[in-house]
C-alpha cells in the first residue's frame, strides 16, 4: 500500500540519517529540490533537530523601532503552525501569511511530483 507524499517524507525524516543531515544543513534547497517548486520569494528555512533532552524555544521576531508591542503580540499569537505528526513533533512555524502560500505551493508541487512517480 502506497503512502501520500507527506507520510513518505515523515518516514524518511525518522529513518534516513543522511537525509536528515542534508535537511538540517540546507532545508530550503532540499524542500525545493524534492518538490520541484522554486519560489521566487526571498525567504529562509531553518531546521532544528529535536533532541529528547532539549526544550526548543522559538523566539518571535523583535518589534521594529516604534512598533506597538500589543500589535506585535497579536500578530505573533496568530501565527500558523503546521504540525507534521499528530504528537506535535515536527512541523513548520509560518511567520507571515505570504509564506503560508509558499509552503502550500511547495507541498502541491511535491504531491504532484510524487503522484507522477507512482
Amino acid at each position: 500500500m502506497g503512502h501520500d507524499a507527506g507520510t513518505v517524507h515523515t518516514l524518511r525524516l525518522v529513518n534516513d540519517s543522511a537525509y536528515r543531515a542534508r535537511l538540517v544543513a540546507d532545508p530550503k534547497a532540499v524542500l525545493c529540490e524534492e518538490s520541484g517548486h522554486h519560489p521566487v520569494q526571498d525567504f529562509a528555512v531553518e531546521a532544528v533537530e529535536q533532541r529528547d533532552d532539549t526544550l526548543v524555544i522559538l523566539l518571535p521576531a523583535r518589534p521594529e523601532d516604534g512598533e506597538d508591542f500589543g500589535e506585535r503580540l497579536t500578530e505573533v499569537s496568530q501565527r500558523v503552525y503546521d504540525v507534521l505528526f499528530s504528537s506535535g513533533v515536527g512541523g513548520f512555524l509560518i511567520p507571515d501569511d505570504g509564506l503560508k502560500w509558499v509552503l502550500r505551493d511547495i507541498r502541491s508541487s511535491w504531491a504532484a511530483r510524487a503522484a507522477s512517480e507512482e
